[in-house]
């Protein structure tokens, strides 16, 4: 398995500690400095003092849902053009689009696949490679 190591932080939002550490540990194989957050509301904050080079968030995040995450983070300035990657069990067609519609740029059903990670780093985080 060939990584490429990459300087950028990560920010992970999601619930499930587990899944949260799974990709977090994926990530830090790329050589990304990773955040973890369990909450929409905490995810949001750490977003807008970290301003991280990459957020991927869950749909399904309680009483802040990874939507609402996505609309605030596009309002916001100073968050608007952090690449924001979903990944979530919602799988709907039109669920993607309600994804797509908030903000997210990229949509990735759970379970992942390695290869979703490594595709939406090399997207969003190209001018980072080392």
């Amino acid at each position: 398995m060939e990584t490429r190591t990459i300087n950028t932080r990560a920010l992970v939002v999601e619930d499930n500690q587990d899944f949260a550490r799974l990709l977090g540990d994926i990530l830090e194989i790329h050589g990304c400095e990773v955040h973890i957050r369990h909450t929409g509301r905490a995810g949001l904050e750490l977003a807008r003092a970290l301003k991280p080079s990459i957020i991927f968030c869950d749909l399904n995040l309680g009483s802040m849902s990874g939507l609402d995450v996505a609309r605030e983070m596009r309002q916001d300035p100073e968050l608007s053009e952090i690449p924001l990657v979903a990944i979530t069990g919602y799988v709907s067609d039109d669920d993607r689009s309600a994804a797509i519609a908030a903000g997210f740029n990229l949509v990735f059903p759970k379970p992942f696949r390695y290869a979703d990670i490594t595709r939406a780093l090399n997207t969003y985080t190209a001018g980072l490679l080392k």
